[in-house]
């Protein structure tokens, strides 16, 4: 038993090591809201978007609009886990990234459809910095084909911030994450889930963190 426990602890401690490494925010609208997000460039009043259990998981429907710049979360320097994960973010961008979960269907689009949609990221701060990822490859594409198919594509995206040109000023206090859809359809439209500004875990926290999990497993199995 108290070998056990001493795995389970060593585990714990590594886990620690990566949850702390840096500041971090999730965004997985569980509790029903759309957790601050409103317009691409307005604020938590300019918008109140949809959330729907889709699979067991809430999450934020984003239509459409033309509006390119679709929906977007911003916060001044309030001390909040936003903040302080985009501020770290911009001390070093190339420990970062940024990742969603997206559920697209297309089944509900019918003559609105289009022949093609995209979605991107973009970032902006208060001293007027501004960078997309919408570049080639885009961060997820249908062609006419799939906006057309009538079925569900999903997956998850995950861009380190320094590769994609996410380089913010330091020092800023003000920052904004948004997110991009593009396309010629008059009914698409992307469900979002775990939104998030996370450090890169770090290799070596990561082989620990495995050969503990490996440890208690082994010792689990010799138990039964």
């Amino acid at each position: 038993m108290k070998r056990m426990f001493s795995w389970a602890a060593a585990i714990a401690l590594v886990l620690g090591a990566v949850q702390t490494q840096g500041q971090s925010v999730i965004f997985d609208f569980e509790d029903g809201t759309d957790n601050g997000f409103g317009t691409g460039f307005g604020n938590d009043a300019s918008a109140n978007f949809t959330i729907a259990n889709i699979a067991g998981s809430m999450r934020m429907f984003v239509p459409r609009t033309g509006a390119f710049q679709e929906a977007g979360v911003a916060h001044g320097a309030d001390g909040s886990a936003f903040f302080n994960a985009m501020a770290a973010a911009a001390i070093s961008p190339a420990t970062y990234n940024v990742s969603y979960d997206y559920y697209i269907d297309t089944s509900t689009w019918g003559a609105g459809a289009g022949t093609f949609f995209q979605v991107g990221t973009y970032v902006n701060t208060g001293s007027g910095f501004y960078a997309q990822d919408f570049g080639t490859p885009k961060e997820v594409e249908l062609n006419g084909t799939q906006v057309a198919s009538g079925q569900v594509f999903s997956g998850h995206v995950s861009v380190n911030m320094a590769a994609v040109g996410f380089s913010m000023p330091a020092g800023e206090t003000f920052f904004r994450l948004g997110l991009i859809e593009n396309g010629n359809g008059t009914a698409q439209g992307v469900y979002f889930d775990n939104i998030s500004v996370s450090p890169v875990p770090e290799p070596a926290s990561l082989t620990l963190l495995g050969l503990g999990m490996a440890g208690l497993l082994v010792l689990r199995r010799r138990r039964s």
